[in-house]
Parts: structure tokens; C-alpha cells; sequence
């Protein structure tokens, strides 16, 4: 299985356009990678790729993957889309994909991701034909092709801002993916409230795993004058007590067979500078984070 970052930031990515944080700074001036709205791209075998999210970066990300790219004529590699939430910054790119032509996606999301979505007048066209927009629900698994498998996996989560961030079930979900042949078995999960049992868990399964790494602290955006913290936003934040990095640190020592990357990060993270404590801790967990561009084959 082949597996590609995309882009590894929150939605606005790094620098993002209206910050002049140390972090957006930082990246203008070139001391820190450009970072562009989280995604991912996942193959069994290089010619047929499903999209883990769909951020609006989506046509710069496939310019920056060879593989992604039309082979012949009008066309696309792309098979379809699983959405882990109804965030703008996870399936606004489907705006950007609407000319496919006579190509057909398949879309993955819950139920409520699924409603949300399709009541946006831009997104409506990917549950009519020739397209496919199934609902799925934590647990299920799912056949995306002959050999790659996904397992729909339960977290906390809110719904997005502009549907009341509720915290109701499904949410938010992750993805399990599986290469039935040894090609090993992913974990992407860049949305979570809060590490449940189900998704520890998964990551403990998984040889590679994607976690939400949107926020080192619940107050961090105080910093930039905004009153919203990390668990209001619905994700958890990874530093200080009860946070992600010490539970997921717990349950994959450095000793785990699992490689953990944390991706979503937002720009006012203080994990984008190496020099940070907050870097220093990431690394002595023996985990890291996920770059634009990044590729793996497990």
C-alpha cells in the first residue's frame, strides 16, 4: 500500500493568509515548511488512488503528485473520497473537482457528514449519477476494491461550526485502511475530541498512523487574540496532562511497530518549531509530523 500526504495543516494551511504569527512568518520566510490543508492519498498498487478528505488546496496537491495526475485526455486516477467530517478544510476540494466529465467518484462519510454536506448546493451533484455517496457507520468495513479494505473507526467528535459543533454520533470518524496482500494497514485520524478506546485500539493495529495534531494546548489560539480553545473547536490538544501525545505515548511506546505522525496541525502550533519543548517532547515519544509530500510503502 502506498500512502501520501497530501497536506499535513488545518484549514488556511502555514503561513496562512491573514497570520503573522512566529510559525506563518517562519514559513514566508522560509525557516519552516509551506504546509497546505490536510489530506491524504491511499493505493494498493500506484494506479488507482482513493482520497482520505478533499481540502480545498486539492488541485495544487495533484499538481504536486505525478500519480494523481490524468494519464491520457480528460480522466483522473482518483476513484473516490472517504470523509472523516463536514469541516470545510476536509471536503470543500469536491467544489474544486466538479468538471470530472463522465468519470465517477464514490464518497464515503457517516450519515450526519453525509447531510451536512449535500445540503451545501456545490456538493449536491456527488449523490446523483454516475456518482455514489454512501453512508457508512463506525464499525462497518468496507470493500473500496479487490485487496483494500477500510474499517470505519468510532471517535469523539463536534460537528462543524456552521452546524453548531454538536457532539453527535459519527461526527466525526476515522479510517482503517488495509492492503490484503501485506501491503499493511494505515490509520488516518486528523479530527478528535477526545483518544477513545476504539481509536487506540486502531492505532495499535496499524503500521502507520495519522493523528490530529491541531492543537498542542486548549488555550493556544488565546495567543493570537481569538477566544476559542482546542476542545471548543472539537479536537483534542496534544500537550499537558490529559493530553493526546501522553495517551497514544502510553499505548505505543517507541518500542510499537506503529510510525506516528501528527498531521492538522494549525499555525499557531508550537510543534512547526524544532526548537520548541513542545518538538523536544514529540521526539522523545518517538513520534513526529507528517509533511506536505511525505510518501510511504508499507
Amino acid at each position: 500500500m502506498i500512502v501520501r500526504v497530501l497536506g499535513s495543516a488545518a484549514g488556511g494551511g502555514v503561513p496562512q493568509w491573514n497570520c503573522a504569527c512566529a510559525n506563518c512568518s517562519a514559513a514566508r520566510a522560509g525557516g519552516q515548511p509551506r504546509r497546505s490543508s490536510s489530506g491524504f492519498a491511499v493505493s494498493r498498487d500506484g494506479e488507482q488512488w482513493w482520497l482520505i478528505n478533499v481540502s480545498p488546496d486539492i488541485a495544487a496537491q495533484i499538481e504536486a503528485a505525478p500519480a494523481l495526475q490524468p494519464r491520457t485526455g480528460r480522466g483522473t486516477p482518483i476513484r473516490g473520497f472517504l470523509l472523516t467530517d463536514a469541516n470545510v478544510d476536509h471536503l470543500g476540494g469536491l467544489a474544486v473537482l466538479r468538471q470530472q466529465g463522465e468519470h465517477s467518484f464514490t464518497v464515503y462519510s457517516s450519515a450526519i457528514v453525509r447531510e451536512l454536506a449535500l445540503a451545501q448546493r456545490a456538493f449536491a451533484p456527488f449523490a446523483e449519477p454516475p456518482h455514489v455517496w454512501r453512508a457508512v457507520a463506525a464499525g462497518e468495513r468496507l470493500t473500496l476494491e479487490p485487496g483494500l479494505l477500510a474499517t470505519v473507526v468510532a471517535v469523539h467528535g463536534l460537528t462543524p461550526g456552521y452546524a453548531g459543533r454538536k457532539p453527535l454520533p459519527d461526527a466525526v470518524v476515522a479510517y482503517l485502511l488495509q492492503d490484503e496482500s501485506g501491503g499493511g494497514e494505515a490509520l488516518f485520524a486528523p479530527v478528535f475530541a477526545e483518544v477513545g478506546e476504539a481509536l487506540l485500539s486502531a492505532a495499535g493495529q496499524a503500521g502507520l498512523a495519522f493523528l490530529d495534531g491541531s492543537f498542542w494546548s486548549d488555550r493556544e489560539l488565546d495567543g493570537v487574540g481569538v477566544t476559542k480553545s482546542a476542545r471548543a473547536l472539537g479536537h483534542a490538544p496534544v500537550g499537558g496532562p490529559g493530553g493526546s501525545l501522553a495517551a497514544f505515548a502510553e499505548r505505543l511506546p517507541r518500542a510499537s511497530n506503529c510510525n506516528v505522525y501528527f498531521a492538522h496541525l494549525n499555525n499557531t502550533n508550537p510543534l512547526l518549531d524544532e526548537t520548541s519543548d513542545a518538538a523536544a517532547q514529540l521526539g522523545r515519544a518517538g513520534f513526529a509530523l507528517a509533511e506536505d509530500g511525505l510518501e510511504f510503502r508499507l
